[in-house]
């Protein structure tokens, strides 16, 4: 036998405390479990309880259907364009009567023209809601009182790139079940004349909760940045109707470049969000709460492929790319703003001469 080897021992069960984590044993006197150092007493049903919820591991388990998308009817195809950009890549698509003549994304000017292939029919779209005029006037409001903002960035000639695309989603839905414990306490404080006192109760916690999840969306282009996407959310799904490529007459539409299965652990996590929003009523009279583990299943997962429309504009400023995104349906808006270096070192010069004047001042006052 090798020195100092672990060894082994089967069939034993180690008891801990639930509030501090250390070892417990069974008081034969108390007829409980009893923790002698942080002076707490359980009933013995009640710490196999803890043993067993501890011993639980997350796991998530979602099956989710191929998208069932239509085909293509006779002609529908040929009615519609596609533009590459040779600078980044990105594919967009338009109907034989809109000119595609920069890329929205990187500004480039050169797009090849070509035929639409290897894409799949949408299931639906929710027609444009908002105007150009709209998407331009919420941009300028936006930059509207920006003191350090660059004098030319609201430039009618940028505003004028701003371009009503329709951004390629997968909507997800799916029954979601979650089985979790977690941990708790409620703190209580007092005092009298001599001390002051904290009490501390500890607490396991078992919740469980369902919920039907129609329409979780995540964007389908590798192009479109999904921060700025979900920050313009949520659609009105009510307005949704059948693809038709008159809608997309005016405006551009992105070809999706991302399967609907490299979403779903995007898809887990925002259920899993969702989820714990739907308890956190059920914590309001604890202290503090942490999970300790938990059991999501989504079930009969679908998925389906729409297109929604956002006006968006990708727009260089001293090199660097600034995102403006506004929903076409809603008008939500979102998006950063660049700042001049001259106006910044100017303002902050002023701000520290100001400073200096009333240190100055107070100087002789007091002196």
């Amino acid at each position: 036998m090798e020195a100092n080897k672990p060894q082994t021992v089967t069939g034993s069960t180690e008891y801990k405390c639930p509030c501090c984590g250390a070892g417990i044993r069974f008081g034969a006197g108390e007829q409980k479990m009893i923790r002698e150092y942080c002076d707490n007493e359980f009933e013995l049903e009640a710490v196999k309880e803890f043993r067993d919820a501890m011993s639980r591991t997350e796991s998530r388990e979602v099956v989710w259907e191929e998208p069932a998308c239509g085909e293509w009817e006779e002609g529908e195809q040929e009615s519609l364009r596609a533009f590459t950009c040779p600078s980044c890549g990105g594919e967009i698509m338009s109907d034989e009567n809109t000119a595609a003549t920069f890329c929205p994304y990187c500004e480039s000017p050169a797009v090849l023209n070509g035929r639409v292939s290897g894409t799949i029919k949408p299931d639906g779209v929710i027609p444009f809601k908002k105007t150009k005029e709209e998407a331009k006037a919420a941009l300028l409001k936006m930059c509207k009182n920006k003191f350090l903002l660059p004098k030319d960035f609201a430039s009618e000639q940028r505003l004028e790139k701003i371009t009503g695309m329709y951004v390629p989603f997968w909507l997800y839905d799916c029954e979601g079940d979650l089985d979790g414990t977690y941990r708790a306490t409620r703190v209580k404080r007092w005092s009298d004349s001599s001390y002051n006192y904290t009490k501390t109760d500890h607490y396991l916690l078992s919740r469980k909760a369902s919920a039907s999840f129609k329409g979780i969306p995540l964007d389908a282009s590798s192009k479109a940045d999904n921060a700025v996407m979900e920050s313009i959310e949520p659609f009105g799904y009510d307005a949704m109707v059948d693809f038709d490529t008159a809608y997309l007459s005016g405006y551009l539409a992105d070809k999706y470049d991302v399967e609907a299965k490299l979403g779903e652990a995007r898809i887990k996590e925002r259920v899993d969000k969702s989820m714990d929003e739907l308890l956190k009523p059920t914590f309001s009279s604890f202290t503090s709460v942490i999970p300790n583990a938990k059991q999501i299943k989504a079930d009969h997962g679908k998925t389906s492929y729409v297109l929604l429309p956002v006006w968006m504009l990708h727009t260089k400023y001293k090199d660097k790319t600034y995102i403006y995104a506004m929903n076409g349906q809603t008008g939500k808006i979102t998006g950063t703003l660049p700042i001049c270096k001259s106006k910044a070192i100017a303002f902050f010069a002023g701000i520290t001469g100001v400073i200096s004047v009333v240190l100055t001042a107070a100087q002789l006052l007091f002196a």
